[in-house]
């Protein structure tokens, strides 16, 4: 079907590929500022749809072009190389569903972003592959004055506000699905120690988090790293911070009791967090930053969890203020 597709050639574009993936999560990291929309546990508002629909599309497109200047100027065939973009489109389907984030994605509107992009690869490919040089000349510049009309257009689409409605009931969806996985598991574990349904939602909460963030493919890495260099890493489902080697179930008996003694701290300290003891999602997020004394984020987003989690499924409880939790050192 493809006789001069070789086996090198698809290494080239799949080495590419991967490389693309990288370079995309790299950029979105840093314009969420700008409007990029990450995958997230939480309902966010799309606030730029037209730069979040552009991106997804035209970054890989743009990087092919860029990768067939760097073919032609040396010397290496640019047959087929549109198979970067559908190379990419693969990596980043594997990566959601191994990662257990295909309930949190809009399939419709990712299928929109493979047939615009991967079509649109395709069209260019066919450009390039018919042109000597694919840089354009200054003049070829200076006649896409319909440039200027289609950031006009952008500029206007971009301020255009979406309905997220269907975005919550994904991010819904997924969180019920987490926990009940999780109660099946760990449920017994959690509820002998706490004896609470605070601290529990708080422990489903950072583990659901935790786990997204640091899903099993990559746990299984860190313990790969750990038995190679011995130091400290974060292990486990609740990726506890230690320098010995711990299982799953260690790393949530060693996290409930950091939830317990720093929740004893809040507590006796309340009046310098501002916080009263029937506040349980503020407890929450106090707790979560002390858990991961990263920035202010963490706690924010772990306590969204946990009002979901808490107001679903421990809304008839009888555990309406927060109380210091005894255990066994």
């Amino acid at each position: 079907m493809f006789p001069e597709y070789t086996f090198i050639l698809m290494l080239i574009h799949l080495a590419l590929a991967i490389f693309l993936f990288f370079i995309v999560n790299w950029i979105g990291r840093r314009a969420v500022s700008i409007g990029y929309m990450q995958m997230s546990v939480i309902a966010r508002q799309d606030n730029a749809p037209a730069f979040n629909f552009l991106f997804r599309i035209l970054s890989p497109v743009v990087y092919l072009v860029i990768c067939a200047v760097f073919f032609q100027y040396f010397d290496i065939n640019i047959k087929y190389c549109y198979f970067i973009v559908v190379y990419y489109w693969i990596i980043r389907i594997l990566f959601i569903c191994i990662t257990n984030r295909s309930t949190l994605t809009n399939w419709k509107t990712q299928f929109l972003y493979w047939i615009s992009s991967i079509g649109l690869a395709i069209w260019i490919y066919g450009l390039l592959e018919n042109v000597e040089e694919i840089l354009p000349t200054p003049r070829a510049l200076l006649d896409q004055l319909w440039i200027l009309i289609i950031l006009f257009i952008y500029s206007v689409l971009n301020k255009l506000e979406i309905s997220n409605v269907g975005t919550i009931k994904r991010k819904n969806n997924y969180l019920t699905s987490r926990y009940i996985k999780f109660k099946k598991k760990y449920g017994d574990d959690i509820i002998a120690f706490f004896h609470n349904n605070i601290y529990e939602a708080i422990t489903y909460s950072i583990m659901i988090y935790e786990d997204f963030n640091r899903p099993f493919i990559i746990r299984c890495m860190e313990y790969l790293f750990f038995y190679l260099r011995k130091g400290i890493y974060s292990l486990g489902i609740m990726q506890y911070q230690t320098n010995k080697y711990i299982t799953n179930k260690d790393s949530l008996l060693l996290a409930m009791k950091k939830i317990a003694r720093d929740g004893k701290t809040i507590i006796e300290e309340k009046d310098k967090y501002y916080i009263s003891d029937d506040y349980p999602r503020g407890f929450a997020s106090l707790i979560a930053n002390k858990y991961n004394s990263g920035d202010d984020t963490y706690g924010y987003e772990v306590s969204e969890i946990f009002d979901y989690i808490y107001t679903k499924f421990y809304s008839n409880t009888n555990d309406k203020k927060c109380v210091v939790i005894d255990f066994d050192e």
